[in-house]
């Protein structure tokens, strides 16, 4: 009989803490950089580009809810598994439309990046490439820091397959299809955010969340006369891209994490140049999911690989 145990966890103001608060005093942040993005001058930033719907394919995946079931400061997970997911997408040229890593796995076993007070991309990815990360249907978010308990390690209780008679059982990590980051790294600054997006796909960027113009956000650009106000960062969202409104005003295309019945159905829009929220000004982190990862979900699925992720020129 499988035992679950479910512990609450209350929200505290900050869901994004950078990565040196969570790491033990003088230790170094951890990256796995091999080809950065600033090295590839094969394309030409577009004055627009939005992951959303690139070349007539949708490559992002779907907005999460870290509020439901239980309210939960998990923005963190939520962001690493998210923009890992729409990459995950982009390698397979859109091929998987519904495959979403689980926020929850981290939550249950990635500690050392965070729990549902608040935790850091950066460090999820670098459990994302020891570890590795299962996809939301055999791991459903709870919103809580841990989901279940058990002897064997915590890697081998990623992932749960239940009968049509309510029988479940942990799958061990070796037969669990998961998602290994092969490398990892930070950007700051808008030159090396939007290289880094049109050369592998969406970021996790802190930012400052608690500003009323944030909070009952509902729809168009959000822009700011002062925007030295905001003091540090308490949250992580995704940023999928950007764009130019109808005024001509250039705006970062951002996905949160409090469902679709938030802001422009879970995205919203900034004015690029402002740093608002901070955003501009402090770590955005990106992962790029290992080759032989998406090789076997592509087996998995019944398709071959073709081709990588779409080419920007």
């Amino acid at each position: 009989m499988l035992m679950v145990v479910v512990v609450p966890a209350a929200s505290k103001s900050r869901c994004g803490l950078e990565a040196w608060e969570l790491l033990p005093q003088g230790a170094k942040v951890p990256t796995r950089v091999q080809t950065p993005a600033s090295d590839d001058h094969s394309f030409i930033l577009p004055k627009a580009l939005d992951w959303r719907f690139l070349n007539g394919t949708v490559f992002t995946t779907r907005v999460g809810y870290q509020l439901l079931p239980s309210p939960c400061g998990s923005c963190w997970a939520f962001a690493a598994a998210g923009a890992l997911s729409d990459r995950v997408k982009i390698a397979t040229s859109g091929r998987l439309p519904d495959f979403n890593l689980a926020p929850q796995g981290m939550l249950d076993c990635g500690q050392s990046a965070g729990s549902c007070n608040g935790g850091n991309p950066t460090l999820a990815y670098e459990f994302a490439a020891e570890i590795g990360l299962t996809d939301e249907t055999c791991m459903p978010y709870q919103g809580v820091d841990n989901a279940n308990w058990g002897e064997s390690d915590c890697a081998d209780r990623m992932c749960r397959r239940c009968d049509r008679f309510g029988t479940c059982r942990f799958l061990p990590r070796n037969e669990t299809t998961r998602v290994f980051v092969k490398e990892h790294g930070i950007v700051r600054g808008i030159a090396a955010m939007q290289a880094e997006i049109a050369a592998r796909g969406p970021i996790a960027c802190l930012m400052y969340a608690h500003d009323p113009d944030f909070e009952n956000y509902d729809g168009g650009v959000i822009t700011c006369q002062n925007c030295t106000r905001f003091p540090g960062t308490t949250h992580v969202v995704i940023v999928t891209g950007w764009g130019i409104d109808e005024h001509g005003m250039k705006h970062w295309v951002v996905r949160n994490s409090f469902g679709t019945q938030w802001g422009e159905l879970g995205y919203y829009r900034q004015e690029m140049g402002k740093d608002i929220y901070n955003m501009e000004s402090h770590d955005c982190s990106w992962a790029t999911p290992d080759r032989t990862s998406i090789e076997q979900l592509l087996a998995r699925s019944g398709m071959a690989l073709a081709t990588p992720g779409p080419v920007l020129v």
